[in-house]
C-alpha cells in the first residue's frame, strides 16, 4: 500500500492505535516511516479532547506515555510539520493581478 493510499484510508481509529506507539510528540516528528499526513494524524488525534487529562485541559494522557504531555508540545510539533510543508514555493497572491482588465467602464457597457 502506497503512502497516499495510507493517508486517503487514515481514520479516527487507525490514528489512536498509531499513538499509542509513541510516548511524545519529538519521537513521532523523528520517525522516518510514517509520512507528514500520518504524523499530522496522530498529533492531531493526542491535541484531541479525547485524550485531555481530567481537570487538566492542558494535558493529554497519551496512550504510550508514563506522563502526561503538555498541549503546548503536541501544537508545537504540528508547528514544526506546518513549518516543513513551507520550503515549497510561495503561495499565489490574488487580488489586481489575478483579475481580467476591463475592457471598458461599466456605465458604457450597460448604455448609461
Amino acid at each position: 500500500m502506497s503512502s497516499v493510499e495510507r493517508n486517503l484510508n487514515m481514520d479516527i481509529h487507525v490514528n489512536s492505535l498509531l499513538a499509542a506507539m509513541f510516548s511524545h510528540p519529538s519521537e513521532v516528528l523523528v520517525n522516518r516511516i510514517l509520512s507528514p499526513m500520518e504524523k499530522r494524524c496522530v498529533l492531531a488525534a493526542w491535541a484531541s479532547d479525547a485524550f485531555a487529562v481530567r481537570d487538566n485541559p492542558w494535558l493529554r494522557e497519551l496512550p504510550g506515555s508514563a506522563n502526561p504531555v503538555p498541549v503546548k508540545d503536541i501544537l508545537a510539533a504540528l508547528r514544526q510539520l506546518d513549518d516543513e510543508d513551507d520550503n515549497g514555493p510561495p503561495p499565489l497572491h490574488g487580488g489586481a493581478a489575478l483579475r481580467m482588465p476591463m475592457l471598458e467602464e461599466p456605465a458604457a457597457a450597460v448604455g448609461f
